[in-house]
């Protein structure tokens, strides 16, 4: 950069007798910068007024031609309740960052000069010569002029936007890109609207209202100046019938130089035209610079439903890139049908949740074809699911195309304006990030982890899940729950009791509840917790239910199982609502699926419990959710009245201990 000022005359003595504020990029920002570096470069980095980093206002007006302007914005970085000087924020022009600053110099004028230093060179809009007889407004461009003359500013070829441009000017809206103010525009690249779908190509499915949702009004928004993924923005297109808001989001990959950046428009309330839900576009070329705010090229139109599910998971390098991959080269089946099938809810691992997988499990899983099938289909809903109805909290499990895996859901934060919903499918928590991604034959929904393929011990599954908290505060008396860390070679099966099932316990058996749950009673809370639990083997369903013959009770299908204190029966039978079919249900043969017609249960002592959520995988074994506690109301007052007679009995032979010791030293 300096080697640029010593080299143009003009400048080099401009800048020793003015004041100014210059802003300087590392030397590894100015190498890396693969644009032309000139004195043109340098001039959009400075300005004719001094101003220190937490002076400066929220525009300035550059050296360059035309004066185009520089954008500041001023982020709180949290780090003292108290803000006072630049140090307390974080500070970017444009969508470089200041790294350093308030270098202070004085000038042959006796004014001052700052100098600041950024991370990133502050491209402007035109990176390279144009034509001398270009109209002055082109120099220091609105949106519209972008759209009107992209090649001006090097928007050819994959960036090239004049399908988009033409359908703007069809629909006489070029004044929603010429508009005064600061905004932030989203423009579609060509490849993004020349797709055909059935009768029509993307660019005829833009209307006015489409257009108006590529606007953010009144909000100059640079990548990295959005500081939540979750902040939301309304558009252009937000009144009292349609209502979509827009969210900004980094996905680079931390091993990653190449950032990478996604908008998503979210109707969350839809007309006639616009069916609610999410579209989402990557940013190939974000943050140009216009003097009515800053534009970003996006590779996908917003507000414009996909044609199918499989379409959002084909982009190259996508977010979902490592999941369609995977089905791709080892499960083609199910591309076709979530290109052909009706009403599918897919909740897709991003490639995030890929990199954070134990890769020697998913390697397991990938080299299984069968496991690996299950693993996909546990993904995937037979119908449309959207999180309005899990907040609503009108759904809080579904059925899997898996049989026998279920999903849960939980909301947090459910006031929030994003509520953060979260799920659990084979042992495994997630949390969506991305809802409601529409489509025309389902909705996808993205995830920060892979369903099905554990990373949790049993201990670490007590611990944090809420519908178990109850069975885990028990376990924690004496540190039962100790041996339920082991990574190494023990192995667990544990039916827990849900929170529910306490709460019954609770109001049926008041008393036994309270000393189990006080920590008084710590022996008897772990004799009820070891008669749910089997060491030395982490059984699935599947595999419990294999056990099962007709011969321990005829045509119920009941094993004992030797539990760690005792034995308690395991059952495979049929709903009542599907009559009698013990004797024609063949539980051996894999391939007739009673999965919806049978249910597990356990029985002890006269106590039948359901299990309603099987196969919670663990590293260690393996957890089966029950809806009834295993236990009796003796099981508290008789032991703990057994107790107390021993302890009475014990206070009488002291008593008598101690007077037959007196009476001997009296008779001495």
């Amino acid at each position: 950069a300096y080697s640029i000022l010593e080299n143009d005359p003009f400048l080099k003595v401009m800048l020793q007798n003015k004041g100014f504020t210059a802003f300087i990029p590392t030397n590894e920002a100015f190498n890396s910068y693969n644009g032309s570096k000139d004195t043109k470069l340098m001039e959009y980095h400075l300005v004719s007024l001094a101003y220190k980093v937490q002076d400066l206002p929220d525009e300035l007006n550059s050296m360059l031609a035309g004066n185009p302007l520089l954008y500041v914005a001023k982020i709180a970085s949290g780090d003292r309740a108290v803000v006072r000087g630049f140090e307390d924020y974080h500070t970017y022009i444009n969508n470089a960052k200041i790294i350093d600053g308030n270098f202070e110099s004085m000038a042959a004028d006796g004014s001052k000069q700052y100098l600041h230093i950024v991370d990133q060179i502050i491209s402007p809009a035109i990176q390279h010569k144009i034509p001398a007889n270009t109209p002055a407004d082109y120099k220091n461009p609105t949106a519209d002029k972008l759209l009107l003359r992209p090649h001006l500013y090097g928007l050819e070829g994959q960036y090239s936007i004049s399908t988009f441009e033409e359908r703007v000017s069809k629909l006489n809206l070029m004044d929603v890109f010429s508009m005064e103010g600061k905004h932030t525009f989203f423009i579609p690249v060509d490849q993004a609207l020349n797709h055909t779908d059935h009768a029509n190509t993307q660019q005829d499915l833009i209307d006015k209202q489409v257009v108006h949702g590529h606007v953010i009004p009144d909000h100059v928004l640079f990548t990295r100046t959005v500081e939540k993924p979750t902040d939301q923005f309304e558009s252009m297109a937000f009144s009292d019938n349609l209502k979509v808001v827009l969210f900004m989001e980094n996905v680079t990959r931390p091993d990653s130089n190449v950032m990478t950046y996604y908008v998503k428009s979210n109707i969350v309330a839809g007309d006639v035209s616009h069916e609610k839900g999410t579209a989402m576009a990557r940013i190939p070329k974000g943050n140009i610079p216009v003097k009515n705010g800053v534009v970003h090229l996006i590779d996908r139109p917003l507000m414009i439903v996909a044609s199918t599910i499989i379409s959002y998971l084909q982009e190259k390098d996508g977010q979902l890139s490592k999941f369609h991959n995977l089905m791709r080269e080892h499960y083609q089946d199910m591309i076709h049908e979530l290109m052909v099938e009706k009403d599918r809810t897919l909740f897709a691992p991003s490639n995030t949740a890929f990199r954070m997988v134990n890769q020697e499990r998913l390697q397991k899983v990938t080299l299984n074809s069968e496991r690996l099938k299950r693993l996909v289909r546990m993904h995937i809903v037979p119908n449309r699911l959207t999180t309005d109805e899990i907040v609503a909290h009108t759904v809080t499990q579904e059925d899997t195309l898996s049989p026998r895996r279920n999903l849960y859901f939980a909301v947090n934060n459910p006031n929030e304006p994003v509520p953060i919903v979260s799920l659990e499918g084979g042992g495994v928590n997630a949390t969506i990030t991305t809802p409601n991604i529409a489509a025309k034959n389902g909705v996808i929904h993205i995830i920060d982890r892979i369903l099905g393929i554990p990373s949790q011990t049993v201990y670490e599954k007590l611990a944090t899940d809420p519908m178990l908290s109850d069975t885990f505060a028990l376990s924690e008396q004496n540190n039962w729950n100790e041996r339920l860390k082991d990574r190494g070679s023990q192995r667990f099966t544990l039916f827990v009791p849900s929170n529910a099932a306490w709460e019954y316990i609770h109001r049926n058996i008041p008393s036994g509840y309270k000393k189990l749950f006080m920590g008084g009673y710590a022996y008897q809370g772990k004799a009820i917790l070891e008669r749910h639990m089997i060491v030395g083997n982490d059984w699935s369903i599947d595999e419990l239910n294999s056990l099962t013959t007709n011969t321990t009770k005829p045509g119920l299908f009941q094993v004992p199982l030797n539990v760690t204190r005792g034995k308690i029966y395991f059952q495979a039978r049929v709903r009542e609502a599907f009559g009698d079919l013990s004797e024609s249900l063949d539980v051996e043969n894999e391939a007739t699926d009673y999965s919806d017609v049978v249910e597990y249960t356990l029985e002890w002592n006269g106590i039948s419990a359901r299990v309603i959520r099987p196969d919670v995988e663990c590293v260690n074994g393996v957890v089966h959710v029950i809806d009834k506690v295993l236990m009796a109301r003796r099981d508290v007052t008789v032991i703990s009245g057994s107790a107390a007679s021993t302890a009475t009995a014990l206070a009488t032979l002291a008593a008598t201990f101690v007077a037959f010791a007196v009476a001997r030293t009296l008779s001495r």
